[in-house]
């Protein structure tokens, strides 16, 4: 299917050696985090009983040999039935809603799939066996918050050094294992099997959200996006459809690739509005991916981000035109209807759910219209918005409250918090944000959760200095995360 495969082992190549991540494994130990005990004994396991133990997120594993050193053996033991829960990877695990169970079978046969999902659940191990933000270092308060020397300890999440390095060690041997079966697979990627290597690329870019949300996932989105353009255009050529799972794997990394736009300082893909095909594959993914980012607000982020990187090469914005355009997609924002979204939803949803849809929606709305708000006063300082932008940070709290940890839909407010947590200047504001990611942290232990505040501790502290030297006037969040130069993914 896929006979043009010119680029893709190019693009792949130094991923499989380790370039482009910073170090290969082999140099990455001095990331190695110390595990702290565990008073319940549930982490005291051999390193590959603990990854399957994170796996499925039950009691623990009757695995006894390593993934790692018995590869063979972890196949044969491997079945759908040892993993009865997959809830990272979607909001409702429901049996035939959650296509991701289709993997397990295949790793039985797919090595490079297998080290995969090795590397992943040890990698989520490790972050697990971190310290819990509750500690007494981790007590957030206004007066915390507003103490700048407090920073650095009241946003840590996971900061403490660990006993039990060798499921950090695990992950980055999986990781590389799964890099180098990757790179061979394209080598010759038209006798291979393309949802295989989709779902890879899929669950690499959840390896980077677990270990930090920045940087290597670029690489992922960029080998996929290639793929899911051929993909496309067979589809379209032959009129044929994709089955339920590549419809899934598809409509996924178009999501990732969209939203990693809103923070990513690497060159954007030159492309246009998304087709009524993408259009399609995203709005399939809206039910139950993790996100739940609704469909119609994505092409808005990943145009907004396109309008700034395209002005900030010419040296005089066009005023006019360019400001036409960023009000266009800012006008489009603010007409999004969550409620008629929610219900429109409700078919493809796994569940009766339009209440915490319509929340999360009103959420992402009103953060997309800040993004969007701060983009264009980059570009142009000195324009008049039609909104207080604080009033929006707190129509996004608001509708974020409303979500508690024991909901579904709880792990689709890291965007919209994050957002909120860049722009408010109300220092109780700024704690609630500290607490939903303490919050998240707590439920889903990801990298990106910490890398998130520790890139908000970042910008307040920019600034309060800048506060301090009187240079508030036309302060920007986008900028600043710009000047730090790292492609950010909130997810």
């Amino acid at each position: 299917m896929l006979q043009e495969r010119s680029k893709l082992p190019r693009l792949w190549q130094s991923v499989a050696v380790g370039e482009g991540y910073g170090e290969s494994w082999e140099t990455n130990w001095r990331y190695v985090r110390r595990h702290k005990e565990d008073p319940e004994g549930r982490y005291g396991l051999d390193s590959a009983s603990a990854v399957a133990f994170y796996l499925v997120h039950t009691g623990p594993s009757s695995f006894t040999t390593s993934f790692i050193n018995g590869p063979v053996c972890a196949r044969s033991r491997l079945s759908i039935e040892e993993i009865p829960r997959l809830l990272d990877l979607v909001l409702y695990d429901i049996p035939n809603h959650n296509p991701f169970r289709e993997l397990i079978p295949m790793a039985h046969h797919q090595p490079m799939l297998l080290q995969t999902i090795i590397a992943s659940s040890a990698l989520h191990m490790s972050n697990a066996c971190q310290c819990s933000p509750r500690s007494s270092s981790m007590l957030t308060t206004t007066a915390s918050i507003q103490n700048h020397t407090s920073l650095p300890s009241s946003l840590s999440i996971g900061s403490c050094v660990t006993s039990r390095p060798e499921t950090f060690h695990d992950a980055l041997r999986a990781k590389q294992q799964a890099l180098c079966l990757l790179k061979s697979a394209l080598e010759d990627i038209a006798s291979a099997d393309v949802d295989v290597i989709l779902a890879v690329m899929l669950l690499l870019i959840g390896f980077e959200l677990i270990d930090s949300g920045r940087g290597s996932w670029t690489f992922h989105i960029n080998g996929a996006r290639i793929i899911i353009e051929k993909l496309i255009a067979s589809t379209l050529a032959t009129e044929t459809a994709f089955s339920p799972l590549r419809s899934w794997l598809v409509s996924n990394c178009l999501v990732y690739d969209l939203l990693g736009s809103s923070f990513a300082n690497s060159d954007l893909p030159h492309s246009g509005w998304p087709s009524t095909t993408t259009m399609s594959l995203l709005q399939d993914a809206e039910g139950n991916h993790c996100s739940s980012f609704p469909a119609a607000l994505l092409p808005l982020i990943r145009a907004g981000a396109q309008l700034l990187k395209t002005n900030e090469v010419s040296s005089s914005p066009d005023t006019y035109l360019g400001l036409q355009d960023a009000f266009h997609l800012l006008h489009a924002a603010k007409s999004f209807d969550p409620a008629v979204w929610a219900v429109n939803l409700q078919p493809r949803s796994p569940a009766n759910d339009p209440s915490h849809r319509i929340e999360i929606a009103s959420a992402h709305r009103a953060a997309v219209c800040i993004y969007l708000s701060r983009i264009i006063l980059a570009l142009w300082p000195t324009t008049v918005l039609p909104h207080d932008l604080e009033t929006l940070v707190a129509e996004i709290i608001a509708h974020l409250s409303n979500m508690h940890p024991g909901d579904a839909l709880f792990t689709a407010t890291a965007w919209p918090a994050f957002i909120a947590g860049l722009e408010t200047v109300d220092l109780g504001n700024r704690a609630w944000v500290v607490r939903r990611f303490q919050e998240l942290w707590e439920l889903e232990p990801w990298g990106l959760t910490r890398e998130a505040l520790g890139a908000l501790r970042t910008i307040w502290g920019a600034r309060g200095n800048d506060q301090l030297q009187n240079q508030e006037e036309n302060w920007n969040w986008i900028e600043k995360l710009q000047n730090i130069g790292t492609d950010w993914l909130i997810a």
